[in-house]
C-alpha cells in the first residue's frame, strides 16, 4: 500500500502550532482517537487516546506521542507516524526495518486512514483502532479546556521537551539574561527569570520581517516558550474554586496608619542609617498567598498558592522613607518573566497567554517585616512600567509578551512613615569597584516563621562605571534566588547606608543586574 505524499518531517507547526489551535478551539478543528487493542506498559487494552495535533509518531522512543515499551522488540524507536493531510489523515511508514500494517496490508510508504481502520506495528505486534468521532462530538471544542491543555502537554510538547536554544542558530539563545527569583512551587525555590537582552531581541524582531525566517523563528519560540511539561490542567481541574478561602485577601489591608514622612519620588533623600541592622525593619519578605484568573471567556477562578501545584513564589521588598514600597516587577508579575528554557515555568507562560489574549491575572501577597509589622496587597496595587516589554504573536494568532531587565521594578504608595533613605542621582554615577551591600531572603533563608524574620546580608561590586543598558552591572555578586526585589545600598560620604537600587537578576554565577533608583518612578 503506497500513495504519493509529502515526505514526513517532525515539525513545530504540526505539533506546537496545531496544538495551540486545538487548545484555543480553532474553528472546525477535528480530532481522532486511537483505541489500543493490545495491552502494554503504557496503555491498557481498550484505552482510548484522543489526538488533537496534526502530526504524531508511534514507536518506542520517549519522544513518540504513542509510545510502546521495550518488550515490543519488533516495534522500532520511530516506527510510524499519523499526519494530517487536508481534511483527513495518513498513516506514514517510518521504520526501515519493521513493517506497518493497515487492515492487514503492508504500508510501504503511506496510506489514507478511514474511521474504523486497524493499525498494526509489525507482524504480531500491537494493534490500534483508528476512530474519527462523527458530528459535533468529533470537534476539538467538544473536549474541555482542561483536557485540551493536558493533551497539549502530552502530545505537542513531548517531541521537543529537551530541545535547546541552539536550534535557533544562537539567535534566541542570545536573547536570554539570567534572573534571580524565588519561585516557590510547593514552597520550593526555583530560578525564574532569564530575561531578554533588548538589543538582541530587537535584532530578532528586525530579522522576523523576512516572512520565511519569521515563520521558523516564531514556530521555534512557540515551542520553547510553551514549557508546559507539568500538568497545567491542575489549575482548573484539581484545584477547587474557593472564594471564601481568599476573600479576606481581596479586602486590601492598609499597610499602616499615618502619613508619609519623606521626600517625594524622584528626589534624593537625606541621611541614611549607620548600621545594617537599622535597615532590617524596612526590608520585607513577600509571599504569594492566592491568585485569581479571569479567563478570556469571562470565567473567574480563584486558587490558593501551593495547593495541588498551584504556582506561587516569594521574594523581597522594602519601604522607602517617602512612603513607597518597592520590589522587582518579576516578584509582582511573575508571568511576565517566564523562562522559556525551563520546564518549571509552564504555568507562568500559561498565565502570560491568558493576560495577553483577553484575560486577567491577579495575585495576592502578604508582606512581613522583621519588626513584626505585616500587610496584604495585590499585584494590581503596584505601579509597573510595561513600555519596553517585548511581545510576539504565534502563527496561530496567540499573543505573548516578556518583561525586560531595564524595567524590572514595581512600587506602591503606602501610608507608612519611616523607611530607608535612597539616592536617585549617585546611583547613575557609581565608580568601578564600588562596594555595595544587599539585603534579602536568598533561598528563603532568614524566614523561620512569620514571627521570626531577619534578612540575610550579601554584597556586590560595581563592574562598570555608570549604567549599562539602564542597569547597574555588578560582579562578585553574592546573591541567590529570593534576593529579587531587595534593596542595594552604598555607603555615602558620611558612611551612612543609602539605597541606590533593586536586585533584579544575575547573569551566570558572578554578574548581577541592579535596577537604579533613578528609574523607579
Amino acid at each position: 500500500m503506497s500513495q504519493e505524499t509529502v515526505k514526513y518531517n517532525r515539525s513545530f507547526a504540526g505539533s506546537i502550532g496545531a496544538g495551540m489551535k486545538s487548545v484555543f478551539a480553532g474553528k472546525g478543528r477535528r480530532y481522532y482517537e486511537l483505541v489500543h487493542k493490545t495491552r502494554s506498559k503504557y496503555h491498557q487494552e481498550g484505552a482510548v487516546q484522543k489526538i488533537i495535533i496534526d502530526n504524531i509518531e508511534i514507536g518506542r522512543d520517549p519522544k513518540c506521542q504513542v509510545r510502546f515499551d521495550e518488550s515490543f522488540t519488533t516495534v522500532s524507536r520511530r516506527h510510524a507516524a499519523i499526519v494530517k493531510e487536508g481534511e483527513g489523515w495518513k498513516l506514514v511508514q517510518l521504520s526501515k526495518t519493521n513493517s506497518t500494517y493497515l487492515n492487514g496490508n503492508k504500508v510501504s510508504d503511506s496510506w489514507y486512514l478511514q474511521s474504523g481502520d486497524e493499525i498494526q506495528l509489525s507482524t504480531g505486534g500491537p494493534k490500534m483502532g483508528f476512530v474519527v468521532p462523527q458530528g459535533d462530538a468529533g470537534l476539538v471544542k467538544s473536549i474541555g479546556l482542561t483536557n485540551r491543555l493536558n493533551l497539549f502537554r502530552q502530545q505537542a510538547l513531548r517531541p521537543w521537551k529537551t530541545l535547546s536554544w541552539s536550534l535557533l542558530g544562537g539567535l534566541v539563545a542570545a536573547c536570554l539574561v539570567g534572573g534571580y527569583f524565588l519561585f516557590d512551587l510547593n514552597k520550593k525555590n526555583v530560578d525564574l527569570t532569564k530575561k531578554y537582552d533588548n538589543a538582541v531581541v530587537e535584532a530578532a524582531r528586525r530579522d522576523s520581517l523576512n516572512q520565511v525566517k519569521m515563520q521558523n523563528v516564531v514556530d521555534s519560540l512557540s515551542k520553547v516558550k510553551l514549557g508546559l511539561e507539568k500538568q497545567v490542567d491542575d489549575m482548573r481541574k484539581k484545584l477547587k474554586s474557593n472564594s471564601a478561602a481568599i476573600s479576606g485577601l481581596k479586602q486590601q489591608v492598609t499597610p499602616a496608619s499615618g502619613s508619609s514622612q519623606g521626600t517625594k519620588p524622584g528626589t534624593s533623600s537625606a541621611q541614611g542609617m549607620k548600621s545594617i541592622e537599622q535597615c532590617f525593619p524596612f526590608v520585607y519578605y513577600i509571599q504569594t498567598e492566592a491568585f485569581e484568573i479571569t479567563y478570556p471567556d469571562g470565567k473567574v477562578e480563584q486558587y490558593r498558592c501551593g495547593e495541588n501545584n498551584a504556582p506561587g513564589w516569594s521574594g523581597t521588598g522594602f519601604l522607602l522613607n517617602d512612603g513607597r514600597f518597592v520590589t522587582a516587577r518579576h516578584v509582582v508579575e511573575g508571568w511576565q518573566f517566564w523562562r522559556s528554557s525551563a520546564g518549571d515555568d509552564e504555568d507562568m507562560f500559561y498565565l502570560n497567554v491568558i493576560v495577553n489574549n483577553g484575560g486577567k491575572v491577579k495575585y495576592y501577597f502578604n508582606c512581613y517585616s522583621p519588626s513584626g509589622a505585616n500587610f496584604s496587597c495585590s499585584s494590581t496595587d503596584f505601579k509597573v512600567n510595561r513600555s519596553q516589554d517585548q511581545s510576539g504573536v504565534s502563527e496561530d494568532g496567540i499573543r505573548f509578551s516578556h518583561g525586560v531587565v531595564a524595567t524590572d521594578f514595581a512600587y506602591m504608595r503606602t501610608g507608612m512613615s519611616g523607611g530607608l533613605a535612597f539616592d536617585d542621582v549617585k546611583c547613575d554615577q557609581l565608580k568601578v569597584k564600588t562596594e555595595l551591600t544587599v539585603l534579602g531572603f536568598p533561598l528563603g533563608e532568614g524566614v523561620n516563621s512569620i514571627n521570626d524574620i531577619k534578612p540575610i546580608y550579601g554584597n556586590a561590586t560595581v563592574a562598570s562605571e555608570g549604567l549599562q543598558r539602564g542597569r547597574i552591572l555588578t560582579t562578585n555578586t553574592n546573591t541567590e534566588h529570593g534576593n529579587s526585589g531587595g534593596p542595594v545600598f552604598y555607603n555615602d560620604e558620611k558612611g551612612d547606608l543609602v539605597v541606590i537600587g533593586i536586585v533584579s537578576g544575575g547573569r551566570g554565577t558572578n554578574l548581577g543586574n541592579i535596577i537604579p533608583m533613578s528609574r523607579v518612578r
